[in-house]
């Protein structure tokens, strides 16, 4: 019990502290001692959510987990080389927005737009800045006044901060940042509230909120945990997964029959460019009730945009998609990667029957550089599947949960984040090998850049 309350006493230790500012300004500081072991000399930029839910973008070493540089948070260009970084200033009735070369840190320039905006990401690493790099949305932080809630997005452009367009709502729902399409024409959001959460489509030439454009309303509404999106190569496809729900109409009046009423689980495809919305079922056995697995299900893309890939290590399943007409090719069993959590774990769930902290995946399947493998977050490590045959191994030299996965620009190596291990392992893709960890100071989003040694 002493050992565990131990254990419990240092885990507690682990909150970061808030940063002071969210000025694009450069502040080496540790993230850990010097780990000169790694066998990687690497730097990856990691967005980091700390206490209080202040975000910034680490520059981390990847030898030594040492943080280089602290960037505010802000939307990155498609190419992951330009930051534009929101300042609130004059009391907050300002927003300067600092356009900075990520290498460098340099500020290249800045625009000011009226009004209190920050940076806005889903949770898989999308921001705000359409593809075409011609306009950015900023939105503020929704406060409740009268018992409404007051969300505000504003649509600028990205050369000017010229405001192109402001969507202003009060009520009693909320809106969430969704997607961009390429030329910064619609912003999708998803508006909670009203008990359930929608697609909405805010048209940015006429600054109206419009209903998703889809085949039968089907995908509109979320009926159950849904992925962050994903998307195609080229920018113009958003792919995600509804997990779906397991409820059913069964009452104790219902006797002996009970006829199950819950939706199975589906791919959702949306065009952002013309507001299209499809949906694909999957096979209702992949459903579950177990929420604990109900929770890691990833999409993955291939190369060329040609396959999407729905994968769920955790329930033991891969759908193999043809993404051009979203028709199921496949669907095949692989390795779970679940292991057995011990005696000591057991115990420690005797002594402190809590609920366990559930994983949030917000990067967890990634394709290798030549299409052949998909890499995948499993219940413990990693599942490599092959592509072509859907045959499938576990990683689990380093057994960790795994929340993000990215990997360097020669596909060398593979970066997964462990927020539950508070770590970052450094893993060799040609077999497996750990190469290292790097101790982060917060929760880990999502890893969206990795520069590699020369």
């Amino acid at each position: 019990m002493l050992a565990f309350a131990f254990l419990l006493a240092a885990c507690s230790e682990q909150a970061a502290e808030p940063r002071p500012s969210s000025a694009p300004e450069v502040r080496p500081s540790p993230t850990a001692t010097p780990r000169p072991t790694n066998a990687a000399n690497d730097v990856i930029y990691l967005r980091s959510v700390g206490s209080g839910g202040v975000t910034n973008i680490l520059a981390i070493d990847a030898r030594t987990g040492e943080t280089l540089r602290t960037l505010a948070d802000g939307s990155l260009s498609s190419d992951r080389t330009t930051l534009y970084a929101p300042e609130q200033i004059s009391g907050a009735t300002e927003t300067l927005v600092h356009v900075i070369d990520v290498a460098t840190s340099r500020e290249l320039r800045s625009f000011t737009l009226d009004g209190a905006y920050r940076a806005i990401w889903t949770d898989s690493g999308l921001t705000a800045l359409s593809r075409d790099g011609s306009h950015l949305a900023l939105a503020n932080s929704p406060v409740k006044i009268d018992g409404d809630w007051l969300t505000k997005f504003a649509v600028v452009d990205a050369s000017t901060g010229t405001t192109n367009a402001v969507f202003e709502v009060k009520g009693q729902s909320t809106y969430g940042f969704v997607a961009f399409s390429p030329d910064g024409r619609s912003l999708y959001l998803n508006q909670f509230g009203e008990g359930a959460t929608k697609l909405r489509v805010f048209d940015v030439p006429s600054a109206t909120l419009l209903p998703a454009v889809t085949a039968g309303g089907a995908g509109l509404t979320q009926n159950g945990f849904r992925t962050p999106g994903i998307l195609s190569p080229d920018g113009r496809w958003m792919f995600s997964l509804d997990a779906g729900s397991a409820t059913t109409n069964c009452t104790s009046t219902d006797g002996p029959q009970c006829i199950g009423n819950g939706m199975p689980p589906y791919v959702l495809a949306l065009d952002l460019v013309s507001r299209r919305m499809l949906t694909l079922p999957l096979p209702v056995e992949q459903r579950s009730g177990d929420f604990e697995k109900y929770l890691l299900w990833s999409i993955a893309i291939a190369p060329d945009g040609a396959t999407a890939y729905a994968i769920n290590p955790a329930i033991g399943v891969i759908d193999e998609i043809d993404a051009r007409q979203l028709t199921l090719r496949r669907a095949v069993k692989i390795a779970s990667g679940r292991s057995d959590p011990g005696a000591l774990a057991a115990l420690g769930q005797l002594f402190f029957p809590v609920a366990e902290a559930k994983r949030y995946i917000t990067g967890g399947a990634v394709f290798s550089l030549d299409g052949t493998r998909i890499y995948a977050a499993a219940y413990n490590g990693i599942t490599v599947v092959d592509a072509a045959t859907l045959g499938s191994r576990i990683w689990q030299k380093d057994n960790r949960e795994f929340d993000a996965l990215a990997l360097t620009a020669d596909g060398e190596r593979l970066y997964a984040v462990s927020n539950a291990s508070g770590v970052i392992s450094i893993i060799s893709t040609r077999d497996g090998t750990p190469l290292g960890e790097l101790k982060i100071p917060a929760f880990g989003q999502t890893i969206v850049r990795i520069d590699s040694a020369r």
